[in-house]
């Protein structure tokens, strides 16, 4: 049988692969990582998605209790999630996809602003921007060490687009500068 995944039943597959863990602490690689940045994923989606998993056979659990703590479930990826996950994989790397940028809406209805709004807004845009490829950089040299090399093409990919955003707003600033000359 072929199941589609969903970015975020791929990701928590892939987190189960690596280390058959409970819920709450895929939850904190996800935090820890910041996989937020590029996933869209919530809280308690990561509870709804493992149980969606199992109710397809593609991850299963066993109750564990360790002492005084409660009952929890430990996932694992099953043959059936293994080859979902193997499918769902080659598919993405496979695949482009569509890219839907809110800059792209907003550069769309631009024409109905005034100029110098406009350009006040993309310097604010670029600010933030370049405030969080700071911090992007920054927590991944504290990190780096935890990174193998394979999540170093990540973190490339997503830097590469960023810094395409950057210069592209560079440009639209410049050009708007030229035009007010």
């Amino acid at each position: 049988m072929k199941f589609m995944l969903s970015n975020v039943e791929l990701l928590l597959i892939k987190f189960v692969k690596t280390k058959p863990s409970y819920a709450y602490e895929i939850e904190r690689m996800i935090e820890d990582r910041e996989i937020r940045v590029w996933v869209k994923i919530g809280g308690t989606t990561v509870y709804q998605v493992l149980d969606r998993l199992c109710n397809k056979g593609l991850l299963e659990f066993k109750i564990e209790k360790e002492g005084n703590m409660p009952q929890r479930k430990r996932y694992y990826v099953t043959e059936n999630g293994n080859n979902a996950f193997d499918n769902a994989t080659v598919k993405m790397l496979r695949n482009s996809e569509h890219y839907y940028f809110d800059l792209t809406i907003g550069l769309a209805c631009r024409h109905f602003m005034e100029a110098e709004m406009f350009k006040q807004t993309i310097q604010e845009r670029l600010i933030k921007l370049n405030d969080f490829v700071d911090h992007f950089n920054e927590k991944f040299e504290k990190v780096k060490e935890l990174y193998p090399k394979k999540r170093l093409l990540v973190r490339e990919y997503l830097l590469s687009h960023y810094q395409l955003e950057q210069t592209f707003l560079e440009r639209i600033l410049r050009e708007a500068d030229e035009n007010e000359e």
